[in-house]
């Protein structure tokens, strides 16, 4: 489009997909890549199956933060990802959340992936490094991200999405950095210097908007 208009456009990817990717990336690098459309090879994969009829266990609460969210704007599976976030945080599952339907097993899902993945820690005694790896990067970055950008769901928020990715995953070992770095850089659209002009310009602090306003003044006079 840009060569047919002959001007640059303006990139608005959208940021749940952006931020499943991160988590895809983790996942597969640690358990193992797929075998088919809903299947997985990893000894944490094939367990996802049928993770939401095993039995519930005393598991370690994560600490994590959640975000204040209408429940009215979510579908099953989000209120789902949203009340066993809220279960793992407390070191607690309710039996009628272990009963309910955590959502189909699809690679194109990541969300219901999720899903599972916190609901097979509450039925697993001994969890692997690799299973509570996962479970706290779900936690602490993916899912309170995805609730943000949910609840946010402007333009202008997206280079905040992206700061929150990138902060809220630096307390993994920098092996684990050195996987989800690229793909963050990469899909980062964002972070690209006409959003982040956008954002400024509507920033709360005056010398920030300001500064933003004398930015783009500048590009279109140079």
């Amino acid at each position: 489009i840009e060569e047919k208009v002959k001007r640059p456009m303006q990139w608005a990817v959208c940021l749940l997909h952006f931020n499943e990717l991160p988590l895809r990336h983790l996942f597969q690098f640690l358990d193992g890549d797929t075998t088919g459309p809903t299947t997985l090879k990893g000894p944490i994969g094939t367990e996802l199956n049928n993770c939401e009829k095993l039995p519930l266990v005393k598991f370690a609460s994560v600490e994590c933060e959640i975000p204040d969210i209408d429940r009215s704007i979510l579908s099953k599976d989000q209120q789902y990802l949203l009340d066993i976030s809220s279960a793992v945080q407390s070191g607690i599952c309710p039996i009628d959340l272990s009963h309910r339907e955590p959502g189909p097993l699809s690679h194109a899902r990541w969300l219901t992936m999720a899903n599972r993945i916190l609901r097979l820690y509450v039925s697993v005694e001994y969890p692997s490094d690799e299973h509570k790896i996962v479970v706290h990067f779900i936690l602490k970055s993916y899912m309170p991200v995805w609730f943000n950008i949910k609840k946010s769901k402007y333009l202008t928020d997206g280079p905040e999405h992206i700061f929150q990715t990138v902060k809220s995953s630096r307390f993994l070992p920098e092996n684990l950095l050195q996987v989800i770095d690229p793909v963050i850089e990469r899909n980062a659209y964002f972070a690209h210097p006409e959003n982040l002009m956008l954002s400024m310009i509507v920033d709360k602090r005056t010398h920030i908007r300001e500064l933003g306003l004398r930015r783009i003044i500048k590009a279109r006079t140079s």
